[in-house]
């Protein structure tokens, strides 16, 4: 009897299961239908249905009033010093204790994150929050404009926020729709200056003597070892440069505020206005109390808004293991590539034939193009130069490279911030250059320097014996300067060197020699300069080179880009032995003497803003035994434009 009964049970369960189903699916019917709006009659009966939904139709109960969708707000901060290729950081113990390296940060992952954001609907508006001290140069801030266009083309507003702000901030809130600004704020707004020091009265004062063989008069990498004050018409060159690098950022400024060029400029030469001034003005739009940049900001937009900021990264302990760990690490990686993929190959620094971190190595340089060229998923390759030049040797070693790479395959040069001397040597391969409007270019010409403290030894009882079978042997002794048999020779060395930068540069760019003599010699120019005098094909950017590409290579909208090498913010294991102004004067006991007056002076540089970076060259190369003299195409990376 327990199956039966059992079998019975069960039955009654599945019978009165099948009305309770039934009732279940011709309500999920009911459902998917009133959410599309479907006709009534294919869930009533013919009897009466139609009245039924209509009466839901109209009831209050049946319709739920759906909320406003959220309007989607994304903020973003710009803080920290913006470079083309973060390289890897010395180790700073200040900022372990904050929880990680300073803040360098990869200006090309701002750019990226501009273009995705310009095709994200889930945001509306784009806030920029430019309230935090943060370092931009000319090149990329008229590259940055592009891509903020990009924003407001895809039908976004801009919306910028400004506390005290500099001129390059405030270059940044002109490209916005709207600019609001701290009611106790304030605009400092400095046109573009230069700062060059020069060494010649420090050097007598020591004993030490700079002996230079040029090839070009305007050369200003040298006058600061040779001349007490610059010369008038290297002065007056330089203030042509700077008044055309200016006109960029007057043109930024006027076109995003709909000023006259003429205004700004005028409003530029009284540099400081308060907050309710720079409204008056036309600078800002709005002023807002500090603090209140979302209330205010918000109070425009209107209600129900979605703020999206950004992540803080939270801070970590290092491990003694970790910090070892990281400066075990290597520095560079080539990392992998897909296909169709366009290479933006970075080469900055000073070009030198050995060296570290921070600098265009040629070996290794040389390497990374020859697998560039030979990748077939490598479709073509920007080539980003950053670089005030070097060393004549390594900079041709690179260029042949780069020449074998464009041959292969489509290869296009984007000049950063600096591309001079034997940055530009490196350019003439005979593709399209690009470079912006404040790019410093050219500086066509060559020398060979040594210092030498032959003074200073005997102020302090040195006295050095040379035995050489004939004097030519000691000619990079540090007691002595060239001989004038030595200054000839190595004038026709460094002519030798000068003629086929000439001859590279008229074949790359179709400029007769005779005419581009008056444009080489050591004169460095704006990108808008360079134009001009054609030097350079095309103001743009990354970007447009991309595109170039693109185009080029027939890849469609179907590519990939990549940046190359990719480099860890790794630690430097010098600096856990000792200050870089140790290194230097720790070459040898004489160069320790020699230089220490120098070394301070690297650092008070260096707290100025200026680049001591071929300084520093060309004094380590002034300590070191040659097998013979370096020609160095270098520009004078020591101008501090700012």
């Amino acid at each position: 009897m327990q199956p039966s009964v059992r079998f019975r049970s069960l039955l009654m369960v599945i019978l009165l299961s099948v009305p309770t189903l039934a009732q279940d699916k011709q309500a999920e019917a009911k459902k998917v239908v009133d959410g599309k709006g479907a006709k009534a009659e294919k869930t009533e009966s013919a009897s009466g249905g139609e009245a039924k939904q209509a009466d839901k139709k109209t009831s209050p109960v049946a319709k739920k009033e759906v909320p406003p969708a959220k309007i989607g707000v994304r903020q973003i901060k710009i803080s920290g010093a913006y470079v083309d290729l973060v390289q890897p950081a010395g180790l700073d113990p200040l900022s372990l204790l904050s929880g990680g390296p300073g803040a360098t940060r990869s200006y090309f992952k701002l750019t990226s994150f501009l273009d995705r954001f310009s095709e994200d609907d889930a945001f509306d508006h784009l806030v920029v929050d430019l309230s935090s001290g943060f370092s931009m140069n000319s090149a990329q801030l008229d590259e940055l404009s592009r891509h903020l266009k990009k924003v407001t083309a895809a039908g976004k507003k801009t919306h910028a926020w400004l506390e005290s702000a500099s001129r390059e901030a405030l270059e940044i809130a002109s490209m916005c729709d709207t600019v609001y600004m701290a009611d106790f704020g304030e605009v400092d707004f400095p046109s573009v200056s230069m700062q060059s020091m020069f060494y010649r009265d420090a050097m007598d004062l020591v004993g030490v003597k700079a002996s230079v063989v040029r090839a070009g008069d305007f050369k200003g990498a040298v006058e600061p070892y040779l001349n007490a004050r610059m010369s008038d018409h290297l002065r007056q060159h330089y203030l042509d440069m700077l008044r055309s690098i200016n006109d960029a950022a007057v043109d930024r400024i006027a076109k995003g505020r709909g000023l006259k060029t003429a205004d700004v400029r005028e409003l530029q030469s009284q540099r400081m206005w308060l907050a309710k001034e720079a409204l008056a003005k036309g600078l800002v739009d709005k002023l807002a109390p500090y603090g209140a940049m979302q209330k205010a900001i918000g109070d425009d937009i209107g209600e129900n808004l979605n703020w999206v900021t950004p992540k803080k990264a939270a801070k970590k302990d290092v491990s003694f293991f970790q910090l070892m760990g990281e400066l075990m690490a290597g520095s560079n990686s080539s990392g992998s590539v897909q296909d169709n993929t366009i290479v933006v190959l970075h080469l900055s620094g000073a070009i030198v034939d050995e060296g570290g971190a921070g600098s265009i190595v040629a070996g290794p340089t040389v390497e990374r193009i020859q697998k560039l060229t030979e990748d077939e998923r490598v479709k073509g390759v920007v080539v980003r130069v950053n670089s005030p030049g070097g060393s004549a040797t390594a900079s041709e070693a690179i260029r042949q490279a780069l020449k074998k790479l464009a041959e292969k395959k489509p290869t296009v040069i984007s000049m950063g911030d600096v591309a001079a001397s034997g940055g530009y040597w490196i350019s003439c391969i005979g593709t399209p250059i690009y470079a912006e409007r404040g790019t410093v270019t050219g500086s066509i010409g060559v020398f060979a320097m040594k210092l030498s403290g032959g003074a200073l030894m005997r102020r302090i009882g040195l006295h050095t014996e040379n035995i050489q079978l004939d004097e030519s042997a000691s000619l990079f002794s540090l007691d002595r300067g060239f001989t004038e048999d030595e200054t000839k020779a190595l004038q026709k060395s460094i002519d030798s060197v000068y003629g086929r930068f000439l001859k590279l540069v008229s074949g790359a760019r179709k400029i007769p020699v005779e005419k581009l003599r008056t444009l080489a010699g050591g004169r460095v120019w704006s990108g808008s300069q360079a134009i001009r005098k054609k030097l350079v094909d095309q103001i743009g950017g990354v970007d447009d080179c991309i595109q170039h590409i693109a185009k080029k290579a027939g890849l469609g909208d179907e590519y990939k880009v990549t940046h190359r090498p990719i480099t860890k913010s790794g630690l430097d294991l010098s600096s856990l032995l000792g200050s870089e102004d140790e290194d230097i004067i720790s070459i040898d006991g004489l160069g320790g003497r020699l230089l220490q007056a120098n070394s301070t002076t690297l650092r008070l540089l260096r707290k100025q803003g200026l680049n001591t970076d071929t300084l520093q060259l060309l004094i380590n190369d002034s300590l070191e035994s040659h097998q013979k003299p370096t020609a160095w195409l270098m520009g004078p990376s020591s101008l501090s434009i700012h």
